[in-house]
């Protein structure tokens, strides 16, 4: 009696697999676009998406990524970054003096023009802690990547942030 079970058990998983193993390769995948980039969070009805610093040498950076307001309107009313020292703690956070507005369900996609920094403690390749704070007292943060503004993924980006400033 336990053959059976076993066979049908088998079965069941070889399907779930098959069945996984078919979605990553959904359609819209796309074998040379780069991995996901970036750091991701929710906190209530608010979602921080794809996360990132995008940074050079000397500390001049941006905070990219996106802000979405799932279940009601809600206000941004600052960013605040502080980076990762050697030792794993995280540094003295600066206020980025960056608001926006949100409708129900809308999103706000952060490309850098707004949120340009500069901090010489960021080291390319370690992480900073990104607070977004809200009006209503909320606030939602992320461990975040530093990647270098040098990077082909990100270098567009970052040269338009510049032109921007």
């Amino acid at each position: 009696m336990s053959k059976p079970l076993s066979r049908l058990t088998a079965l069941v998983a070889s399907a779930a697999l098959a069945v996984s193993l078919s979605a990553c390769t959904a359609s819209g995948w796309q074998e040379e676009a780069p991995p996901a980039a970036g750091a991701q969070t929710d906190v209530g009805g608010l979602k921080l998406r794809n996360f990132m610093i995008v940074s050079d040498e000397a500390g001049d950076a941006i905070v990219a990524g996106g802000i979405t307001s799932r279940d009601e309107a809600a206000e941004v009313v600052g960013i605040s970054v502080a980076p990762q020292a050697e030792d794993g703690s995280f540094g003295t956070a600066q206020t980025i003096a960056y608001t926006a507005d949100l409708a129900k369900g809308a999103t706000v996609t952060l490309d850098g023009a707004d949120t340009m920094f500069s901090d010489p403690a960021l080291i390319l390749g370690r992480n900073a802690t990104i607070t977004v704070a809200f009006a209503d007292g909320q606030s939602a943060a992320v461990e975040a990547p530093v990647y270098s503004s040098e990077h082909p993924d990100f270098a567009e980006e970052w040269s338009a942030a510049q032109g921007a400033a």
